[in-house]
């Protein structure tokens, strides 16, 4: 049976904006030897080296300091990854706005690049350059990535019913320390970032889809926020992953969160949805619907029991609602 959990918030008053907010509006100054990033608006500055990647934080003054660069505005920096020749620093090139969350503004990114901080290529041997072009060609398509969303003040990560229950001093603390996880999708890009420090850079990206729309109730406005969230795990196109893991970590799993606020109050209402958590697969081949393969596992039993043992520990008490044809293979 496909997984879905419904579960519902008490009206709750709403939250004034979380301190360690991140910088909301960047400069990136481009040397010879580095790369400069600041805050426009008085914050920090870190330079990133162009011939290692290297990070270093920057004081006021060095930041300021040089005018033989190029200078253009980004909006934010979603990370770094290693490959072969060195380092690639993501960065935000544009948004746009995407409505409010929790009353924050939420933003949907536009378009980002990849910095270049490779020097070390020209000592590659042929076979690694050909790898590392390859890599650069994957780095091109993560560019161009759709539905990733984030807010500068706002964690979008957890809903308003985990926000709820956070300890009062965890909510203090830069956005990157509350995250859930799962639905961080730069989380492995930001491990350099926090090794540095650079908490007012580290931007949290989230994918999925948020709507809202706006009514009158009583000639007093309700706002009503449609926010999907999807998970980092087991992700896939269909058929090419389904099930589980032995983890009990479904594939393609889905946080839907209806957030209603009025007159001041909000109310918080979760639909969870993912694969049939069990070991199965389904191979893909000319047919129009290829075979399930439920895999005979020791195993499964406990892969269920783990499914469910973390729904409700996140979720609470869940109904479940069986999504799957009795009859045909779907």
């Amino acid at each position: 049976m496909a997984t879905d959990a419904a579960d519902e918030a008490p009206l709750l008053a709403e939250e004034p904006l979380r301190p360690g907010a991140c910088s909301r509006e960047l400069e990136l100054r481009e040397f010879r030897d580095r790369y400069v990033i600041r805050s426009v608006d008085g914050g920090g500055a870190f330079a990133v080296s162009r011939s290692n990647g290297s990070l270093r934080p920057l004081s006021a003054e060095e930041a300021a300091a040089g005018s033989d660069c190029r200078v253009s505005k980004i909006y934010g920096v979603a990370g770094v990854i290693r490959l072969l020749a060195g380092s690639y620093v993501l960065v935000i090139t544009s948004q746009r706005d995407a409505g409010s969350y929790q009353g924050s503004p939420v933003y949907n990114v536009n378009s980002m690049k990849f910095l270049c901080c490779n020097e070390a290529i020209k000592h590659l041997t042929a076979q690694e350059k050909r790898d590392e072009a390859y890599f650069m060609s994957l780095l091109k398509i993560a560019e161009t990535t759709h539905g990733l969303y984030y807010s500068y003040d706002r964690d979008l990560t957890l809903n308003l019913q985990r926000a709820s229950k956070l300890p009062a001093g965890r909510v203090h603390k830069p956005l990157w320390k509350q995250a859930d996880p799962r639905f961080v999708w730069n989380k492995n890009l930001l491990e350099e970032f926090i090794e540095a420090k650079l908490d007012e850079f580290i931007i949290l990206l989230v994918q999925g889809n948020i709507q809202t729309a706006q009514f009158s109730l009583k000639e007093a406005p309700v706002r009503i926020t449609l926010f999907s969230r999807r998970c980092n795990r087991r992700l896939g196109t269909r058929m090419w992953r389904r099930g589980a893991n032995l983890e009990g970590a479904t594939a393609n799993f889905v946080e839907t969160e209806q957030l209603a606020e009025y007159e001041g109050l909000m109310s918080s209402f979760i639909q969870v949805r993912g694969s049939i958590p069990l070991l199965w697969e389904q191979i893909v081949d000319l047919s129009y619907k290829p075979c399930l393969n439920i895999i005979e596992h020791e195993e499964t039993p406990k892969v269920v029991q783990r499914h469910f043992h973390d729904l409700s520990q996140r979720y609470g008490d869940t109904v479940v609602v069986d999504l799957t044809d009795k009859k045909l293979v779907k």
